[in-house]
């Protein structure tokens, strides 16, 4: 047999073997990931649980931001909270604008009540983004892509990780240890094609 023949057939051997069907069916997609449990809810028991900190809001000391405009982290409590949909967020009975300066909560950041959006042309049927630049909407209210908050944030917790971090954080500003000021910066980093004449 030819040198060059063999690995033909054996990739057509595995893909052939990875085809056969489980004789139990496969396995449950619900049985997937490294715990056997159901994350979504709040009365999951599991094995390791980490211990949260901060009681009530109001009450838990805040941590510094792990890296420049990086989602913070919730001091209090989330009990109860949970699941966060579009009509049913309880973090915003704190957390807009007016409300936190009342009750001297973190308010969500502009980012949240703007609609931040690539500005597109249409050209031969596709659309481009030929500057690069982002289109910033102020919006009166929380912009709804932004409902889930958990989706960013997580409550405070004192959890032990044999790994190591070799990751040093860095701020441009003090300020930014504990606001964001992403609002500002959105397009840092963007190529465009002005800046290059």
């Amino acid at each position: 047999m030819k040198k060059t023949a063999l690995p033909l057939i054996l990739i057509l051997f595995v893909f052939i073997a990875c085809d056969v069907p489980k004789p139990d069916g496969g396995i449950d997609e619900d049985k997937l990931g490294l715990i056997d449990a159901d994350v979504m809810s709040e009365d999951t028991d599991l094995e390791t649980r980490p211990k949260y900190l901060g009681e009530r809001p109001g009450e838990g000391a805040k941590f510094e931001r792990s890296f420049e405009n990086a989602p913070p982290l919730i001091p209090h409590t989330t009990a109860g909270f949970l699941p966060i949909t579009a009509r049913r967020n309880i973090c915003l009975s704190c957390h807009t604008p007016e409300k936190a300066r009342e009750v001297k909560a973190t308010p969500f950041p502009e980012t949240h009540l703007s609609d931040i959006r690539p500005r597109l042309i249409l050209e031969d049927g596709i659309y481009k983004n030929p500057s690069g630049d982002l289109q910033v909407k102020k919006l009166q209210q929380l912009n709804f892509a932004y409902f889930n908050c958990s989706q960013c944030h997580v409550p405070q917790a004192d959890i032990k990780v044999d790994i190591s971090n070799l990751f040093t954080q860095e701020f441009r500003e003090k300020y930014n240890l504990s606001h964001s000021d992403l609002i500002d910066r959105l397009s840092e980093g963007i190529d465009r094609k002005e800046d290059k004449k």
